[in-house]
């Protein structure tokens, strides 16, 4: 009579360890969908600024923008024939 007894027992035991490892679960899977969302974010930020600065480097590598620099800023200037060498 008290192993089965014991048997009854070990079933609300089991009930419990189940509800808690299922209330776990759920809380993990709410963090992780929160991560995932911010993570989201993150990374949609992240591809906005990207294309940002590849507009910015297409703008600075103008050539009209370089021969304007170099020429107000550097001082340089287009070769001269003579300057050029051919092959």
């Amino acid at each position: 009579m008290l192993g089965r007894l014991n048997a009854w027992m070990l079933i609300p035991a089991c009930v419990a360890v189940l509800a808690g490892a299922q209330i776990w679960v759920s809380n993990m899977r709410n963090e992780l969908s929160l991560e995932t969302q911010r993570l989201v974010k993150a990374q949609d930020a992240v591809r906005q600024e990207s294309a940002q600065l590849r507009l910015e480097v297409a703008s600075l590598s103008r050539p009209e923008r370089l021969r304007e620099y170099a020429s107000s800023r550097l001082g340089m200037a287009p070769p001269k024939p003579m300057q050029v060498i051919r092959q």
